[in-house]
């Protein structure tokens, strides 16, 4: 009964267009008051326990670092190395677009930042050049998907916090190989459309030309060397790599490119503090959430009763993806995660599945919800920002998004494309 009341409250605010956090710490409040010998001192308490963790520090300062590289002039760099690298090809724009975005997210990690950062650069002089604008808008929009797969990832941060005894390291190892086979699939999307479409390539620059603009855009690509480089030798954990991203950023934008002036910091901060009170906010409502999910058993249930009709491993990982492409519709990534995540891992485990698998398998699935209606935030800011209503946008969209879900089988069922990375540097078996 708790839980149908839990369940029916939830859906019920969303419904209503509640803030998500609000609508998961309203319906835990209600559901706890059903529960005996649980009083709200107890809800309290479990969100402040979830969020005094110090691996959750990495999430503000990845936040704060990737700020800093969106608006300090980063992505231009990176666009302008992308054009030296891929320039020549049938796609040409569409193919920048695509490689700048590979490059942006091991710099930022987010989706959002990327559509806007490189969408409002791209799909203009996609449009002036003779692109579609669904289309312009659509490469920018699924592009910015590598962002949350490709390290460093917040959603393999929480997932990480989450699961307890799942390395980071190997979670950012691991999504590396997925998030470039999703690059290469779109380059091939744009290499077909560039062949039927839009044939023309831009004019060839000069070697000394390519020369600058790649040394220009590997400094702000430099950051992931940081980050994974830093942890895989042991010299910092994720959450100083965080903090070594920060300073990296805040030398690169205010000092070298000199795109951030000192005035600009306060507003940034501020900015950084109200993303950040957001996320923070979400973990800990739906810490409670998810502890009530436990409390009454839910994923016992589930293991004992539905998940034994499933007949093996591959059928589950099959109904697995489904449910997360169908949740990521409606739930972002940060609160699914944290919701999910204490209820699939017991089941993962009775199906063998290993829980750096399942935790990529998660990330990329609900990438996947941040370009779909009705709940999609990149989707939302790509319309903004391509000047074009979804209706518009979805048919283009489609054929894109069949190409990444090629790579989400490849990884769901061959997980040896991807993990021979980590377990080259022994984080897996």
């Amino acid at each position: 009964m708790t839980l149908i009341i839990l369940g029916l409250v939830f859906v019920a605010l969303m419904t209503l267009g509640v803030p998500i956090s609000f609508s998961v710490g309203i319906a835990s409040v209600v559901a706890t008051l059903l529960l005996p010998g649980v009083d709200n001192a107890t809800i309290v308490q479990r969100m402040l326990t979830s969020l005094n963790t110090f691996p959750l520090l990495a999430v503000i300062f990845f936040v704060f670092a990737g700020t800093l590289m969106a608006r300090g002039g980063v992505a231009i760099r990176l666009v302008r190395m992308a054009e030296v690298l891929v320039g020549w090809l049938p796609g040409s724009l569409a193919q920048i677009v695509v490689v700048a975005s590979m490059f942006f997210g091991g710099v930022t990690g987010s989706a959002v930042a990327e559509v806007s950062s490189i969408g409002s650069m791209m799909i203009p002089g996609m449009v002036k050049d003779g692109y579609s604008r669904r289309f312009a808008t659509a490469i920018v929009l699924t592009a910015a998907t590598m962002g949350p797969i490709i390290p460093p990832s917040i959603g393999m941060i929480i997932f990480a916090h989450i699961a307890g005894s799942v390395s980071i390291a190997a979670l950012f190892l691991a999504g590396v190989i997925p998030g470039v086979l999703i690059g290469i699939s779109l380059m091939a999307a744009s290499f077909v459309h560039g062949r039927l479409y839009h044939r023309k390539v831009l004019p060839q620059l000069s070697q000394r030309e390519k020369v600058r603009r790649v040394f220009d855009g590997m400094a702000g690509a430099f950051t992931m060397v940081i980050i994974l480089g830093g942890i895989l030798a042991g010299v910092f954990t994720a959450t100083e790599a965080g903090a070594a991203a920060c300073v990296y950023a805040m030398l690169l934008t205010v000092f070298v490119y000199q795109e951030i002036k000192w005035r600009d910091l306060p507003e940034i901060i501020w900015q950084c503090c109200l993303t950040n009170a957001v996320v923070m906010l979400l973990i800990a409502t739906c810490s409670v959430f998810s502890w009530i999910l436990t409390y009454e058993n839910l994923p016992r249930m589930l293991a004992d009763n539905f998940f034994n009709l499933i007949p093996d491993k591959w059928a589950f990982l099959l109904i697995l993806n489904l449910f997360l492409l169908v949740v990521g519709m409606f739930v972002d990534m940060t609160p699914a995660l944290i919701m999910l995540v204490p209820i699939l891992i017991p089941l993962a485990q009775k199906f063998g599945i290993d829980l750096v698998h399942l935790g990529l398998i998660m990330v990329i699935n609900l990438s996947f919800g941040l370009t779909t209606p009705p709940v999609g935030t990149a989707l939302f800011v790509a319309c903004k920002v391509g000047r074009i209503s979804m209706e518009k946008l979805i048919p283009p969209l489609l054929p894109l998004l069949a190409c990444m879900l090629v790579v989400l089988l490849g990884v769901t069922y061959w997980p040896e494309i991807y993990w021979w990375l980590p377990r080259s540097f022994g984080l897996v078996r």
